[in-house]
């Protein structure tokens, strides 16, 4: 079925799926763009626009790749605060880790000085980012300036800090978008980790899926890591407040097993999002490592990943940690759980780089 709308997507680490021969691009340059805007807020709407034709490649198939040029970033010239910097020392410090890839646009929306918002700004953005997602179709991007990128603009206003990706999969090639809404409302040094933790997920996005608890499990695990190595938070102390929220699941037989997907999960699963994919996620993942051959958290990157781009997650994941199946990795992570903390905290100084 074809779509000749704009519609919807719900906010988070999304698909947005496209059709658009040509891919209309923005006023940017390699390095930075400067959008005179002040928004900020909790969440953001992505916008579908058109339909993809049957014989074309599905977007939750399509991947990153290499590349060549370094993220594009998106934000305020007259913006002379620290956040702007503070996020892009995290994205590179992943970049550095895992390689680039791409291609990547980097917003970064809202101020403390509200004198750096106007109607220009607002104008500006809407007309980028409607472009961005609906082409040049003079219908669809007059309802997507009148319809979802007005709403962009009220609910960024409303104040509230927010980070993510968004996959548009239906470019070619297809692009990752981080999202960064009033990053002052983040606390320092968080904020540093937040870069960290979505350029991971530009990284995963370059190979086939991975189940929900991996790829934010993964990436809480990496922006501590990565955090640790540039002086910015240390592992240990991220881990302890991951399991303390672990802990807070009031159901005992719920596990990352119930968090391979998180849009086919139930209302009550789903109230765990956090503790099961994030937090436990995290420790499922250093787990996995120490299950490894070499213990070596480079090894995600030398052999986890290009075994889930040889054979799938569940292959891979039963041939990098040494197991039998799944459900006997699942198995031992519940044993794990029900360690002494102090043993666990013994667990991670096993891995090595």
């Amino acid at each position: 079925m074809k779509q000749d709308k704009c519609r919807i997507i719900p906010p988070g680490f999304r698909n947005i799926n496209r059709n658009r021969t040509n891919r209309i691009s923005i006023a940017m340059n390699t390095q930075s763009i400067f959008l005179k805007l002040f928004v900020g807020g909790a969440f953001f709407t992505i916008i579908l626009c058109s339909a993809r034709g049957d014989e074309e490649l599905e977007p939750e198939k399509k991947i990153l790749s290499r590349h060549k040029r370094p993220p594009t970033y998106a934000r305020n010239e007259k913006d002379d605060s620290k956040w702007s910097g503070i996020i892009r020392d995290g994205i590179d410090a992943a970049r550095k880790y895992f390689g680039n890839y791409g291609p990547v646009y980097v917003y970064i929306l809202g101020h403390e000085d509200k004198t750096l918002n106007s109607k220009d700004f607002h104008r500006k953005l809407v007309d980028a980012y409607c472009r961005h997602h609906c082409g040049d179709s003079r219908k669809e991007l007059q309802s997507c300036k009148t319809g979802p990128g007005a709403e962009l603009v009220k609910k960024a206003l409303s104040g509230r800090g927010d980070a993510y990706l968004s996959f548009v999969g239906d470019t070619d090639p297809p692009i990752a978008e981080l999202v960064f809404i009033n990053p002052h409302e983040f606390r320092d040094p968080y904020l540093y980790t937040r870069g960290i933790h979505e350029y991971t997920h530009v990284y995963q996005r370059s190979f086939p899926v991975t189940p929900t608890w991996m790829v934010e499990g993964g990436a809480e695990f990496f922006a501590a890591y990565l955090g640790q190595k540039h002086g910015w938070e240390k592992l240990s102390d991220a881990m302890k407040e991951f399991m303390k929220n672990v802990h807070r699941v009031k159901d005992p037989e719920l596990g990352i097993e119930d968090m391979e997907d998180v849009d086919k999960v139930s209302p009550a699963v789903k109230k765990y999002y956090r503790h099961l994919a994030y937090d436990a996620g995290a420790w499922a993942f250093a787990f996995m490592i120490h299950k490894s051959k070499r213990r070596s958290i480079a090894d995600t990157r030398k052999v986890l990943y290009p075994l889930v781009a040889k054979h799938g997650w569940e292959q891979a994941l039963v041939e990098f940690a040494q197991v039998k199946d799944k459900r006997t990795f699942y198995r031992a992570f519940r044993d794990f759980l029900k360690t002494p903390l102090e043993a666990q905290l013994k667990m991670l100084e096993t891995l090595e780089d």
